[in-house]
């Protein structure tokens, strides 16, 4: 499994301080499912990777739920 770094907004700081200070565990759990999680799932997409990349994989993207981009504009 890779690394993954976080950021955290002021007021998901100020949420997380309290809830150490507090050592309140039912906050805790809430916060682990209304704000990290879903910053750890953001983070396991794939990410844009040139063709020439030895990951690239063509149609990785709609593997997890992303459309296809049409490319050329109007």
């Amino acid at each position: 499994m890779k690394k993954v770094a976080l950021a955290l907004g002021e007021e998901e700081l100020i949420r997380l301080r309290r809830i150490i200070t507090d050592g309140d565990a039912g906050e805790a759990l809430l916060f682990l499912k209304e704000v990290l999680e879903p910053k750890v799932k953001e983070s396991e997409l794939p990410h844009c990777v040139p063709f020439f990349e030895s990951s690239y994989r063509p149609g990785q993207a709609e593997a997890y739920g992303a459309k296809e981009s049409g490319g050329g504009g109007k």
